[in-house]
């Protein structure tokens, strides 16, 4: 029976090894250091589902931290991102009160005569307005200024937050930090449909002049040392030539890597005698069934019915690039008018730009979910390839059979 698993294959905990990330890290490294002139100062994380921008946003924060930071950590969902933030940064001013304030006096309130006793109450502040976010930054600012640290807000999910609160936000911040050089710094995580909603509006100035990361696959090397660091720490060996196959299955996805790095130690018999070809194999196959729902599941679910039958017309391609003019000719549209839902799933990562006027799905693991997904609710494509909705009968499921599910070393 092997030890328990030295991987986290769970949205938003972060991995044993943060591997791949170094430049993002250097960058907030200087901000927490005190260069508040950054341009990181203000920093977005974009990138598809599981590509670890959780995991590198709770990086960010244990390093702040770990420099006597104050930080406040919030998701864009639900709706009142404004007011949570306005709370926590209250507690955080009373927390400072409480360190630096004298004991509360005492006032005199009556007395007795011949010496009996002496009646008091704790004397209270007069009531004043509450104070507004930007001033709760402001204050928080120049007083951790003074003990040579700073503020930390970070907000993960920033896609599903209402827009004009961001915004809010945005104008907020600016005014707390960039304008008044506070060290009060930002980091969101988002879907990088931010960039076509949030980012895109006029009044967005804040976020659109944020430094931008985006976040893609690992490395080789990079996946290989996800996988190897923590065996070892763990007591366990794997030849380099079965650490390459893990890694190269793994496609860079830090999620698949924590996945296959789970299921492969999990299959190991004893880890620490050397993990042997079989039991990769059987981590890698084990991984790639849970993948598709743990990271295509979500966005599938958001999908509209125009955006399902986009992808379902790049299925008759096999695992080849579709032209958009094909998706048109198969689903009876005309080119121009798939540029929306082609930037939509682009948007939500299913699929990425394979040239001009061409796109493929982002994995063939994306496609073998789609396949999946399609049959179940009832697509079905005729003779011709055109596609049809799930409320028209057909005689089979595919009338034209696709190709099943690739056998591929990406997810």
């Amino acid at each position: 029976m092997a030890a328990a698993a030295p991987f986290s294959p769970t949205f938003g905990i972060s991995p044993p090894v943060l591997a791949g990330r170094d430049d993002v890290l250097a960058d907030m490294d200087e901000v927490i250091d005190g260069n508040i002139y950054s341009p990181a100062c203000a920093s977005l994380l974009l990138g598809i589902r599981g590509m670890g921008k959780t995991a590198l946003l709770n990086a960010i924060e244990d390093r702040a931290r770990g420099q006597g930071w104050l930080t406040i950590s919030e998701s864009g969902y639900p709706a009142g991102l404004v007011s949570r933030i306005t709370l926590h940064a209250s507690e955080l001013v009373r927390s400072l009160d409480a360190e630096d304030s004298p004991p509360a006096r005492r006032r005199i309130t009556g007395a007795a005569l011949m010496g009996a006793g002496i009646a008091t109450e704790m004397a209270s502040e007069p009531e004043r307005p509450p104070p507004s976010l930007t001033m709760i930054l402001t204050s928080l600012g120049e007083r951790l200024a003074e003990r040579g640290c700073g503020l930390l807000i970070s907000i993960d999910e920033l896609h599903d937050a209402d827009t004009g609160e961001v915004r809010e936000f945005g104008s907020i911040f600016q005014l707390a930090s960039r304008r008044r050089e506070l060290p009060v710094a930002f980091a969101g995580a988002a879907l990088p449909e931010l960039r076509h909603t949030v980012l895109s509006g006029a009044k967005s100035t804040f976020l659109q002049r944020c430094a931008q990361y985006d976040l893609g696959p690992l490395e080789g090397s990079e996946a290989e040392q996800a996988l190897l660091v923590p065996m070892e720490q763990a007591g366990g060996t794997i030849g380099a030539g079965l650490l390459r196959q893990a890694a190269e299955a793994s496609g860079g996805h830090p999620f698949m890597v924590q996945l296959i790095g789970a299921r492969v130690w999990s299959s190991a018999a004893d880890p620490a005698a050397g993990i042997t070809a079989a039991e990769v194999q059987r981590g890698i196959d084990e991984a790639r069934q849970r993948f598709g729902g743990s990271v295509y599941g979500p966005v599938w679910s958001t999908l509209t019915g125009p955006e399902r039958r986009f992808l379902i017309a790049m299925i008759a391609d096999d695992d080849r690039p579709s032209a958009v003019s094909a998706v048109g000719s198969r689903w009876g549209r005309p080119y121009g008018s798939l540029s929306t839902y082609r930037r939509r799933l682009i948007n939500k990562g299913m699929i990425e730009s394979a040239g001009r006027g061409r796109v493929r799905f982002v994995r063939p693991g994306a496609r073998d979910y789609a396949i999946t997904q399609a049959r179940q609710e009832g697509w079905t494509l005729d003779d011709r390839g055109a596609v049809n909705p799930p409320d028209i009968p057909e005689p089979g499921p595919w009338n034209n059979p696709l190709p099943g599910s690739t056998q591929s070393t990406d997810p």
